[in-house]
């Protein structure tokens, strides 16, 4: 076993409003034979109907480091109140080379990936993004040198300073950043990428294309509301003043792109387009294989001087945990590219258990697991229909079964956090409340009686699931559980996951398992996922099309902008109970994530959003 299982407590996924601005700005050898994957079947129970589905693809050594002004950072604890950055604030920046005297240059790092890259905008997955974050950057990084998951700092910009009207943000652009093309990083990237983040439509190379919910710097910012002062200073007024918007900005989906390229030359910086893009970032894209890999090579003109330390990687897609755990064991793999990597809670403990050269990292709530309704198609545009589910699906069986117990139930609101529900609400809430260890009866009688009305018991659907992150296990439990309850008659379809997230796009299916993800852990974070991005629009019937809870947008208007703490909580707890009513995507459980890392990687911590591993380096040898 690793020494010392790392484990995250759920008190630091809270850090990043802890430290939300806790800023320190600072702003090998020849890759390997492509490595031969062992192929281990792991057998899981699977009912005989699964259809499995094709996809068709139509298609430095000195850098700056910041003092920061103590008081100056929002910090939120589960019990204490919210302390807004300080007007005025700013982090100047100094001289502290990145340099630490133990790290070697050299070698080269094969990495799992969950899923192939599909996205068809930089700005449109967080996940599928940690496979362009080594090649770009974000202005604000959370910092992945530190264990601290809420530290951020400076990473294409080299100071930040806040006037003192609270909203006016100043960006000084590193002066040494470049494209791979030559051409300077400048202000005017940094205002582009934040319009592309909001407003794509204005940019006819990505127009029609989605943001992410995860890309979230629309809730902060308007568009219009930045300029170029000159060419390394960007001025960024944002919509009120916020301890959430550097924790928005320093998420994966938010990458910093090239305006002279995305509106230039009108080549959309995308997962689908990889030959296309140009970065600033440590590495340079080499190689694309469909369904099987991405290669990366150091970026020697980094501007960063004496980053990244390794020669380069590879990432490769596998959505089999037999072949992830198989690789792990045979050095083949060292690690995974994020905290997403298609093995079980299980699988995952008895890894780290078998291995002494590994451990897993862990750390949570950052996402949920979810049954993902279509209202525009039967039976799931009835209201009564998407009740019954909620009230028949039982999340405790599937807990134990996927997690060993160590998941919480998907509540709305998670418990444990200063915007909670009180508890006795919690233990009486229809859906997820038990009696003696089973289901509430009540509930399930609830459930048939809305089915039966609306002449929907005896009828037959189609469950999909992509095929990764356990979700077409908990679709074989939800499949099972909603036939004894309702006496539907499902079939249970499992996709390749890039023919399922085209598939949802489309809104070419009924209902599914679907899981999502946080970029922090507070309100702002928690309800933009049903008003904003990918899930109201699959839920709503595909692309352009939206589903939300009724109120809570404009609750969430409210929430966003509370100052005081105690009067937010109101206003967020009252939008958790909307979401329970109206959501056609009611939470089955909320997921701690693991990360497992073999020993010969070094300086690496679990950070909130992958990393783009400018910062680690191998002893021994990684080959």
């Amino acid at each position: 076993m690793a020494p010392g299982l790392s484990r995250v407590s759920r008190g630091l996924i809270l850090i990043p409003l802890l430290l939300v601005l806790a800023l320190v700005i600072a702003c090998g050898s020849a890759a390997p034979a492509e490595p031969q994957i062992i192929e281990k079947e792991v057998v899981k129970e699977v009912p005989k109907e699964v259809i499995v589905e094709k996809e068709v693809v139509k298609e430095v050594e000195v850098i700056k480091e910041v003092v920061v002004t103590p008081e100056i950072y929002e910090k939120k604890t589960h019990e204490g109140a919210a302390v807004q950055v300080a007007p005025g604030a700013k982090a100047e920046a100094k001289e502290n080379p990145y340099y630490i005297a133990e790290a070697t240059r050299g070698g080269f790092i094969n990495m799992s990936q969950y899923a192939d890259v599909r996205q068809r905008m930089i700005h449109q997955s967080s996940v599928l993004n940690m496979n362009m974050a080594p090649l770009f950057n974000n202005l604000i990084e959370y910092n992945p040198e530190t264990a601290d998951q809420g530290d951020l700092r400076c990473d294409l910009c080299e100071s930040w300073e806040l006037a003192d009207d609270g909203v006016t943000y100043t960006f000084k652009v590193h002066p040494d950043a470049t494209w791979w093309d030559g051409t300077p990083v400048t202000a005017k990237d940094v205002v582009f990428s934040l319009e592309s983040m909001v407003a794509p439509d204005q940019f006819p190379a990505i127009k029609g294309r989605s943001t992410s919910t995860h890309c979230n710097t629309g809730l902060y910012y308007d568009s219009g509301q930045a300029r170029a002062i000159d060419e390394k200073t960007a001025e960024v007024v944002i919509k009120f003043p916020s301890g959430g918007f550097f924790p928005a900005i320093a998420n994966h989906t938010c990458l910093i792109i090239p305006e002279h390229v995305v509106v230039g030359q009108e080549i959309a910086q995308a997962g689908s387009n990889m030959e296309g893009l140009v970065g600033s970032g440590p590495f340079k894209f080499v190689d694309y294989v469909k369904e099987v890999s991405v290669e990366y090579t150091r970026n020697d003109d980094y501007f960063k001087e004496g980053r990244p330390y390794i020669d380069g990687m590879k990432h490769f897609v596998m959505t089999d945990s037999g072949r992830v755990i198989a690789a792990f064991k045979t050095g083949q793999i060292l690690t995974s590219n994020q905290s997403i990597d298609n093995l079980t809670v299980a699988e995952a403990l008895q890894l780290d258990e078998e291995m002494d050269n590994l451990t897993m990292h862990w750390a949570g709530p950052i996402s949920m697991m979810y049954v993902q309704m279509n209202t525009a198609k039967a039976p799931f545009d009835n209201p009564d229909i998407r009740k019954a589910v909620k009230l028949a699906v039982n999340p405790q069986p599937i807990i134990e079964n996927i997690s060993e117990g160590m998941y919480a139930k998907g509540y709305p609101l998670p418990r444990g956090f200063w915007y909670s529900l009180p508890d006795t609400e919690y233990d009486n809430l229809p859906g997820y409340r038990d009696v003696d260890g089973q289901k509430h009866p009540d509930d399930l009688a609830e459930a048939r009686k809305l089915v039966a009305n609306a002449g929907m018991d005896n009828i037959e659907i189609v469950l999909h699931a992509r095929n990764c992150c356990d979700y077409p296990d908990v679709a074989v439990l939800v499949k099972q559980q909603l036939e004894e309850a309702l006496g539907w008659d499902i079939t249970l379809r499992v996709m390749e996951s890039g023919a399922g997230f085209d598939a949802y796009w489309a809104g070419d299916y009924q209902f599914a398992v679907q899981g999502g993800s946080i970029f922090m852990n507070d309100p702002d974070a928690l309800f933009a996922r049903y008003i904003r991005g990918t899930t109201p629009q699959w839920s709503g019937g595909g692309r352009g099309k939206y589903y939300a809870p009724a109120g809570v947008e404009a609750l969430f208007d409210q929430q966003v902008r509370e100052p005081d703490q105690e009067k937010r909580k109101a206003i967020v707890q009252e939008m958790g109970r909307l979401a329970y009513e109206g959501s056609a995507n009611p939470y089955i459980y909320w997921v701690d994530r693991h990360h497992g890392v073999e020993h010969r990687i070094q300086n690496f911590n679990f950070t909130y959003q992958g990393s783009r591993w400018e910062h680690v380096w191998c002893d021994p040898e990684c080959n």
